[in-house]
């Protein structure tokens, strides 16, 4: 079975050594490269072409919001997943509109950080609890019931299972339904959030109030 890639974006070298350390300890990862800045793992990234990217949001240059946008570009099969020690709402925000699949803390332990990246190579969404409920208070006064799209009982059931950061195996197992139909529910979700990903969606579903925030990070 061949390892996850990962490459790692940071610009501090020490965060870039712990990080190597801890990922490739894992046995399921392997990291395929690490740089400093944006543009340096732009430029990188042209050659290698890895399944998920780390990314850091302040550094010198063009930033996690810019640095995202770009990978995704120019290969939108990346999964990118954010680790900060920062949760300003401009860049939770701007990030998870560029197509960022996850957001985490750097306080987050090493074992969480590991079972969340696997989660996110299994095609899952994390978003760390505490970014989570950014989101609710950056949405301020709950929205008025006009507002929510309605959505069934069973696109219900779906959207919860998202939000828990389940990939569309685990919701048809858990709902004892197809995964064709599955992939149908998440695409009618994603119409009527006016979303164009499951990480939008969820974001969305959760400043709606159509799902709560877990206790645990999502994912």
């Amino acid at each position: 079975m061949s390892k996850t890639s990962v490459y790692i974006i940071d610009d501090h070298e020490l965060v870039r050594y712990g990080l190597r350390t801890a990922i490739e300890a894992d046995g399921d990862m392997v990291v395929v490269g690490e740089a400093a800045s944006g543009e340096e793992a732009l430029d990188a990234l042209l050659e290698v072409r890895p399944e998920l990217v780390l990314l850091d949001m302040r550094m010198p240059g063009i930033g996690g919001v810019e640095t995202c946008r770009r990978l995704l570009d120019r290969d939108p099969t990346m999964r990118v997943v954010v680790l900060t020690s920062y949760d300003d709402d401009d860049e939770v925000f701007g990030v998870l509109t560029a197509g960022a699949v996850g957001y985490l803390m750097k306080d987050t332990s090493a074992e969480s950080l590991l079972q969340s990246l696997r989660g996110v190579a299994d095609g899952q969404t994390v978003l760390d609890s505490a970014v989570a409920r950014r989101v609710i208070d950056a949405g301020g006064v709950p929205a008025d019931v006009a507002d929510v799209p309605a959505l069934s009982a069973r696109e219900m059931d779906v959207l919860a299972l998202m939000a828990r950061g389940c990939n569309n195996r685990c919701i048809a197992q858990e709902l004892w339904i197809s995964e064709p139909t599955v992939k149908s529910h998440v695409s009618h979700i994603l119409r009527k959030l006016h979303t164009r990903d499951r990480t939008q969606a969820v974001v969305e579903a959760i400043r709606l109030h159509l799902v709560d925030v877990p206790s645990n990070d999502i994912g």
